[in-house]
């Protein structure tokens, strides 16, 4: 299997599961089962929203990993400005370990809120 069947898939997949969750939310919500005690005494919950989170970084990254790739090429940059297509794969790498840093505080911010 070649690396974007696997993005590809990993993006439908972890969508589908972000609609499972959401409905079990409100599954949760409208039988007045979640409380904010909920988090805490129930381990399964912890570990679906865990995966969760997980999924939604992989998600994030895919979808911006693709708009970087597609539109910040010396190509589309260079249409804008000579100077910007001449350093476009540096803007690129630069917007690549912005969101990846971001991305990893996020998480680990919210694993702190979920597991301490």
């Amino acid at each position: 299997m070649n690396i974007g069947r696997l993005n590809w898939y990993l993006q439908r997949y972890s969508a589908l599961y972000f609609l499972g969750f959401v409905i079990y939310l409100e599954y949760l919500f409208l039988t007045d089962r979640f409380s904010f005690n909920y988090l805490d005494s129930n381990l399964n919950f912890r570990i679906l929203l865990t995966l969760f989170i997980l999924l939604a970084n992989i998600h994030g990254f895919i979808g911006l990993w693709t708009v970087g790739t597609d539109y910040l090429t010396k190509r589309t940059l260079g249409f804008l400005s000579e100077g910007l297509g001449g350093v476009a794969n540096t803007i690129r790498k630069l917007y690549e370990i912005l969101f990846i840093a971001i991305g990893c505080l996020v998480t680990v911010f919210y694993f702190l809120i979920i597991w301490f």
